[in-house]
């Protein structure tokens, strides 16, 4: 054992992660060690289960990260080892996942993904600890969250189906701008430079994420949506599902996901918005004629909930009834017959700044009865609750003689000072890092093989002195793959 552990604690030399002082020495160390472990793995691996409990004591997770993980990995594959206590083997698995060097493990290969795996299938870990445990992985590895890998999919399964959302929001919140395998990426001269893009070192080459097919991230969206759901976040349900909608297709092709997403995205659309937005520009135009057709009823909906017809929209709920419960949809609907009134009470803005509520209570009417609310305490709690969500900006005050009133306020009538300088550094740092993401992603558009064909397309046009088209690059490159390369909508 002693040999072996010797080994396992060569890397970092002194236990200390800042002892290199370029990319290149400690590439050449690193490998050195991958190497070294991959022979111990080979030649060792029944005295590393053997002495497995007392090996993962003596390292450091985040400082041994390979060493650990090498003896990890033993431990649990190709099952979960049987002479070492099952709670250990997942006490040490968790504490791995949250303390891990990242840069050290851009050096574990498969190794890494398969642990990710582990704590995601739902078999080992306990819901809440396995959704928490992934999610701080998947972030540990890549903090901008920018790139999309297959932990990210198993990641959003899990906490979908057990319910445990508000762990995973750290993750599925990140913004999306990488995809694996995307072009002009191998695998670079060194995997430790902290200043390389996620799709440089998160990549099939690497071995840190498998292939991601576009059924995946169509699903991926889906579940986005219906977690946001789950959240009673409306806004950010309606951007994922959006997602979905205006997915780039093959020759006009539209998935079941897809529709299931287009109905999903009518209903929250009323929720988010009070009324049906209209698809992104670049929505194919054969999805939106299979949208418009499958549809239907959802936009009925949509057409009868911006209208003071209260009746005519229950009536229309009700007789689709069956429909909505087909398309696991009935909850949304609920949602939607709950929050007409509420958006009632939102126009009234623009004809009042300030309303009595037993106004409010005359002129508006629940959808949900299809009556008038019976008591003015009932509008009142209605109106509350719009305030404290978020939904109302406004304060209820009452006059002298009783009567209580909504005076509707301005957004930055409610922002303070404070506010207003925190929202300033939020909008800054925003910036900066989309500048990373902009530089990252010109650089790919510039050795891309379709751009430099549209490149000299275009100066040999202008040596010519033609006229210039009406369509630039984007509606020029073919159909791809999305993981491929460029993608037009079609």
């Amino acid at each position: 054992m002693d040999m072996i552990a010797s080994t396992l604690l060569a890397f970092p030399p002194g236990a200390n992660l800042d002892c290199f002082g370029d990319n290149a020495s400690y590439n050449t160390s690193v490998k050195a060690h991958v190497s070294k472990l991959s022979k111990l793995l080979q030649d060792q691996n029944a005295e590393l289960i053997d002495h497995g409990p007392d090996l993962l004591d003596i390292l450091d997770p985040a400082i041994n990260s390979l060493s650990y993980l090498a003896v990890l990995h033993t431990l649990v594959f190709p099952g979960l080892v049987a002479s070492v206590p099952r709670d250990l083997i997942l006490e040490k698995l968790v504490l791995f996942l949250v303390t891990f060097d990242a840069r050290q493990c851009r050096y574990a290969r498969s190794h890494l993904h398969d642990v990710f795996l582990a704590a995601g299938n739902g078999q080992y870990l306990p819901p809440s600890a396995a959704v928490e445990a992934l999610a701080t992985a998947i972030l540990r590895l890549d903090p901008t969250g920018s790139l999309l890998t297959t932990s990210h999919i198993i990641l959003t399964k899990l906490a979908y189906s057990t319910n445990i959302i508000e762990p995973s929001l750290p993750v599925i919140d990140k913004d999306i701008v990488f995809f694996p395998g995307m072009a002009n990426y191998g695998e670079p001269k060194y995997l430790c430079d902290l200043t390389l893009p996620p799709p440089a070192y998160l990549s099939r080459e690497t071995g840190l994420t498998g292939t991601l097919k576009p059924s995946l991230v169509l699903e991926y969206d889906l579940l986005r949506g219906m977690m946001y759901c789950s959240e009673r976040n409306w806004t950010k349900a309606f951007d994922a599902f959006e997602q979905v909608v205006s997915f780039p297709t093959r020759e006009g092709g539209t998935s079941k996901i897809m529709i299931d997403a287009y109905k999903k995205w009518v209903l929250v659309s009323l929720l988010s918005k009070g009324k049906l937005d209209e698809p992104q520009s670049y929505t194919g135009v054969a999805a939106s004629k299979l949208y418009g057709n499958l549809g239907k009823p959802y936009q009925a909906v949509a057409i009868l909930f911006v209208t003071d017809n209260v009746q005519a929209l229950k009536t229309e709920v009700e007789k689709n009834n069956q429909l909505w419960a087909e398309d696991g949809n009935t909850g949304l609907i609920q949602e939607v017959l709950a929050a007409y009134q509420k958006w009632r009470v939102l126009g009234l803005e623009q004809i009042y700044s300030k309303v009595s509520l037993p106004e409010i209570r005359q002129q508006t009417t629940s959808a949900e009865t299809g009556k008038v609310l019976e008591k003015d305490e009932d509008i009142e709690t209605l109106i509350q609750n719009m305030i404290i969500s978020g939904m109302l900006n406004g304060v209820i005050e009452k006059n002298d003689d009783g009567t209580s009133f909504l005076t509707f306020l301005s957004p930055s009538t409610l922002l303070s000072e404070e506010d207003f300088a925190s929202q300033l550094g939020s909008t800054a740092l925003r910036l900066k890092q989309l500048h990373s993401f902009f530089k990252t992603t010109r650089e790919r558009l510039g050795t891309s093989k379709e751009y430099i064909k549209y490149i000299i397309k275009e100066e040999k046009r202008i040596e010519k002195n033609e006229p210039d088209p009406t369509i630039g690059f984007d509606a020029q490159v073919d159909d791809e793959d999305l993981m491929g390369g460029v993608v037009a909508t079609g």
